[in-house]
């Protein structure tokens, strides 16, 4: 993926894409994003003003977060917080197209492993990531939400992020997986 990359003026379709929201819902959201925007309007400004919240509030990582009300964004950023980096895109990419900049989530993979042997790459479902891309100065700018939380999730894959979580498949812990990979292997 590139960090900035060019692909001319937005259409009128893709900005309008860009900033869709839901009709109603997320007041307490909107509100933020419309008070930010009044400070200050730059686009850069209100894209600082979210990494700001995410560094600054007590948000972190965690793949079981609670679950949300029928308000999700308004519930993640102002009642129960932890999430993963679904929850951290989804809110940011609101906050900026409630703020007027035309931002999208992106999914992928982040990481993976070297496979020497192989001469191949390991990738994971733990490798699977969201985060975003901002429309500014003409390019789709990547933001991570998540590196504001939890940067070591980002830095070093989901262990890092994660070092107290064990269980990942069915009660096996992931020593005990690497274990049973050897012996399958033997």
């Amino acid at each position: 993926s590139y960090p900035a990359y060019r692909t001319g003026e937005l259409t009128g379709t893709e900005r309008i894409r860009g900033l869709q929201l839901p009709l109603r819902g997320n007041p307490r959201a909107r509100e933020l994003a419309a008070d930010w925007r009044k400070r200050d309007p730059r686009p850069e400004a209100l894209v600082n003003a979210a990494l700001t919240l995410f560094r600054e509030q007590p948000f972190y990582y965690t793949l079981t977060p609670p679950l949300l009300g029928g308000e999700i964004v308004d519930d993640f950023l102002f009642r129960t917080r932890p999430g993963f980096c679904e929850h951290y895109a989804n809110a940011f990419v609101f906050l900026m197209r409630a703020a007027g900049v035309p931002a999208r989530v992106v999914t992928g993979y982040q990481g993976g492993e070297m496979n020497a042997l192989g001469g191949y790459m390991i990738v994971r479902q733990s490798d699977a990531h969201a985060w975003t891309e901002v429309w500014l100065d003409g390019y789709w700018q990547r933001y991570d939400p998540t590196a504001a939380v939890a940067p070591e999730r980002v830095d070093a894959g989901m262990a890092a992020a994660l070092p107290y979580v064990d269980v990942f498949i069915e009660g096996h812990s992931l020593a005990s997986l690497e274990e049973l990979a050897k012996e399958i292997a033997a």
